[in-house]
């Protein structure tokens, strides 16, 4: 082989060489990058679902929950005491007492008559109330009148600045139009009582009756 042969001859195995080591280069780069982006992909997805802890309605629910907590009644615990003196505890009491007292008999004869006379203890707006459902009852042949015959009257177990909350549990007879006793009764009012200029009114009242 001359000279000139042998110089070309290594001048392709040159190029030959560099194609292949520049080829070799860029597949492993390439292969490299690959590999990389697979590792970040887990790595991103971990890190949102660690951000997305909670759904917006997770989160909505959640707060709900810890709001639930914290709703804590500020009068809870309290007594009358705590907001009244005693003096008007056992006014709102006695006006409570009189109110019962009038309101519950029902006089077959006169159904409007327990309204009539509980009325002075009530203020105007109750009293408006009373008067439009007046007559209302009407007595049947076993329950033509009530009478009352026990009351008791007792302290909320939460007491509020708002009014004086009074129960009144009271038990009577139920009669028909001869006045035999046909059934007996017992009822829970809730009273609300407040203090009005100098002396204290019914503002509002519901009944219970006990099974």
């Amino acid at each position: 082989m001359n000279p000139r042969t042998k110089v070309i001859t290594f001048r392709i195995i040159l190029v030959v060489m560099g194609v292949l080591f520049i080829g070799g280069y860029f597949h492993q780069r390439h292969q490299d990058q690959q590999q990389s982006s697979s590792q970040k992909e887990p790595q991103q997805e971990q890190k949102v679902n660690s951000e997305e802890t909670f759904t917006p309605f997770q989160e909505e629910e959640k707060e709900e929950t810890e709001g639930n907590n914290s709703s804590v009644s500020p009068n809870q615990g309290k007594k009358l005491s705590d907001f009244y003196s005693n003096e008007d505890i056992e006014n709102a009491k006695k006006i409570a007492t009189d109110f019962i007292k009038n309101y519950y008999p029902i006089d077959g004869k006169d159904v409007g008559k327990s309204v009539k006379n509980s009325i002075p203890y009530v203020n105007e707006n109750l009293k408006r109330m009373m008067e439009s459902e007046e007559g209302m009852m009407r007595p049947t042949g076993d329950f033509f009148s009530r009478e009352l015959k026990g009351i008791n009257v007792q302290e909320p177990q939460e007491a509020t600045p708002d009014a004086v909350t009074l129960n009144v549990e009271v038990q009577g007879d139920v009669k028909n139009e001869k006045g035999e006793v046909t059934d007996r009764d017992k009822t829970t009012y809730l009273l609300q009582v407040m203090k009005e200029k100098d002396s204290f009114k019914v503002v509002e009242f519901s009944e219970n009756p006990n099974e």
